[in-house]
């Protein structure tokens, strides 16, 4: 496959490359498409919930408590997530 970049995306890869922080070219490539594929399923997430609290499915949290609590459990499942993600790999 033929990809066409600008002469900066294309000096930037270059130098990340020579740089040492990839082995070629296409591992940087593959790379940045798997970050733009996570910034899809981001974009996706905040409009899924930009929806919900349109439909009033949002969560009320009152007080410091409720707000740490809820923080800690998000933080609990992100870790459990990552751990999966690793374990796949």
């Amino acid at each position: 496959m033929s990809i066409d970049l600008s002469p900066q995306n294309e000096q930037f890869i270059d130098q990340v490359v020579a740089r040492g922080d990839f082995h070629d070219r296409g591992q940087a490539l593959d790379q940045a498409v798997e970050l733009l594929r996570r910034r899809q399923e981001l974009l996706d997430h905040i409009d899924e919930g930009t929806k919900q609290l349109r439909t009033g499915e949002g969560i009320e949290l009152r007080g410091e408590e409720e707000l740490r609590a809820f923080f800690n459990r998000i933080q609990a499942e992100g870790l459990q997530r990552r751990q999966q993600c690793k374990n796949a790999r």
